[in-house]
């Protein structure tokens, strides 16, 4: 198969916070549409302090709930991945990250949402401030065990793909290195 002829962009709806946009593509037999959802590039990190992991706890709304996250967010424009994710971990929890390593990078949807992903990894950490609560963003912080934050995972009580992933491919990264 041929990759497709792709028109021009059609912008459906733009907040500050997402765009769609429309995409024709011509398959020569079939057209088709792609409408995609772009949030832009988010970062994240794995912050661990010996057997612990730092974790978030934020309302969302989609489940209607409090939900335990990594640290992380919004690429800003011309920002690198990894000073966002260190900016983000700072902003959220008050805890510096001082050695980022990458960890893995995805898309969440390759058809319809446009939300490069990178995940870091960082063991040397440290508090320059006291955490603030900001319900609007973070409610809660806590360092978990790691067999905890896991379990979690596993057992469906952390759902979003962002934290999965990355703990998943943290927990990958620990057994490949003994």
């Amino acid at each position: 198969m041929m990759p497709p002829k792709i028109g021009d962009p059609v912008e459906m709806l733009q907040t500050p916070f997402v765009r769609i946009v429309r995409f024709p593509a011509d398959f020569g037999e079939f057209r088709k549409n792609y409408d995609v959802v772009v949030f832009g590039p988010r970062a994240g990190v794995v912050a661990v302090n010996g057997d612990r992991i730092l974790m978030i706890r934020q309302y969302r709304f989609l489940p209607n709930a409090l939900s335990w996250e990594i640290p992380g967010g919004t690429v800003e424009p011309g920002e690198d991945p990894a000073v966002s994710a260190q900016r983000e971990c700072l902003e959220e929890t008050g805890v510096l990250c001082e050695d980022l390593n990458p960890l893995i990078t995805y898309w969440p949807g390759l058809d319809n949402v446009d939300n490069e992903t990178t995940i870091y990894s960082c063991i040397k950490s440290r508090q320059v401030h006291p955490f603030q609560p900001n319900p609007s963003e973070v409610v809660e912080i806590a360092w978990m065990p790691l067999m905890d934050v896991m379990g979690m995972v596993m057992g469906g009580e952390i759902k979003d793909v962002f934290t999965q992933t990355a703990m998943l491919s943290f927990a990958y990264s620990r057994l490949r290195s003994g």
